[in-house]
């Protein structure tokens, strides 16, 4: 999937995680901001992606030494950025972590509805995806996907 589609999917996650899941969030634009930026973070590994071209070095340094959807679309990727979150405390960080995570997880849940999947398990270097996906950038499954998720979270907003 690309960015933008990312984000939407950030948005609608975390959408659905305060109103279906009724999670209490004190600070939402924390909340709201964090999964947009978590819904981004796993491409990091992607030199071309959105945040692969704000931090270039970073990214090119990871595409290298791991390839794109492998450790950063993983379970153990999840973990590593749930753990380092819980060492901010401020006003806030609950927010802020949890943002994060929703987001990550809606990124690497959209890219698993892709043909090549991801490395869910790594380091098992097995691909993972569901068994009816949508081919990146394509007119009728990405934008589909963009359209479904702006639907639903304009629905789970003023219902």
């Amino acid at each position: 999937m690309k960015g933008p589609t990312h984000i939407v999917g950030g948005l609608a996650a975390a959408t659905f995680t305060m109103n279906v899941l009724s999670v209490h969030i004190q600070e939402p634009i924390i909340f709201y901001g964090a999964a947009l930026f978590g819904a981004i973070i796993p491409d990091i590994c992607h030199p071309r992606s959105m945040i692969g071209r704000t931090v270039p070095l970073l990214s090119n340094m990871l595409s290298k030494m791991f390839g794109h959807r492998s450790i950063t679309h993983s379970l153990f990727f999840i973990f590593l950025i749930y753990w380092g979150l819980q060492q901010l405390e401020f006003r806030g960080s609950n927010d802020l972590q949890l943002g994060i995570i929703v987001g990550v997880i809606s990124h690497i849940i959209l890219d698993l509805l892709t043909p090549q999947g991801t490395k869910l398990f790594y380091p098992i270097k097995s691909n993972i995806r569901i068994p009816f996906y949508v081919k990146t950038g394509s007119i009728l499954g990405e934008n589909s996907v963009m359209a479904i998720l702006l639907v639903m979270t304009i629905y789970l907003l003023v219902a």
